[in-house]
């Protein structure tokens, strides 16, 4: 587990957005659901002034809900000097079934990952659903509170980085890997 005791998790790149505090020495989670414009709900999260780290969900998903939560978690991380750690959604999702998960697209596709061992194999886009298909997330099946959570809890924490620029990369990178499956 990190040393750092509360952490905002923001998740704006698919349906049902949130964002939390994760306190490690009571390893309790406060959700708070961001219904609305995304930027408008992000500064309305009650942000504690003891804040120690952020995790941000960089993808994939919708580009220009993940870039705004993304650049809230840029901002207040770059104005409290704090360490901050990238969440990829497929990681959020897995749920530790082999098969292929899937997130719905603007263009009637989906992003999906084909997962063995909790261990990304494949990711590209597809225009059906395949058989093997473990979990699907759109709006009806949104990613939800009790997936962080399971992603912390199995994960031991987050990979947090001190150097605010380690999740421009890792966002950059999803986003040129989703530009790339497009073509």
């Amino acid at each position: 587990m990190h040393r750092n005791r509360k952490t905002l998790i923001i998740q704006t790149a698919v349906p049902q957005e949130f964002a939390g505090i994760y306190d490690t020495a009571t390893q309790q989670f406060c959700w708070q659901s961001l219904e609305g414009k995304n930027l408008e709900a992000l500064c309305g999260v009650d942000v504690p002034a003891d804040l120690d780290a952020l995790a941000v969900a960089v993808g994939p998903g919708r580009f220009s809900s993940t870039r705004v939560g993304v650049g809230f978690a840029f901002g207040l991380s770059f104005a409290r000097d704090l360490p901050i750690a990238a969440l990829d959604v497929f990681d959020l999702m897995d749920n530790g079934e082999n098969g292929w998960y899937l997130i719905t697209s603007r263009k009637d596709e989906f992003y999906a990952s084909y997962r063995r061992n909790s261990m990304e194999i494949r990711r590209t886009i597809l225009e059906t659903v395949p058989e093997d298909t473990v979990r699907i997330v759109d709006k009806e099946h949104p990613l939800g509170y009790e997936d962080v959570e399971r992603y912390v809890s199995s994960h031991n924490g987050f990979s947090f980085s001190s150097d605010w620029q380690s999740l421009r990369v890792a966002y950059m990178k999803d986003v040129a890997e989703e530009y790339k499956l497009w073509k």
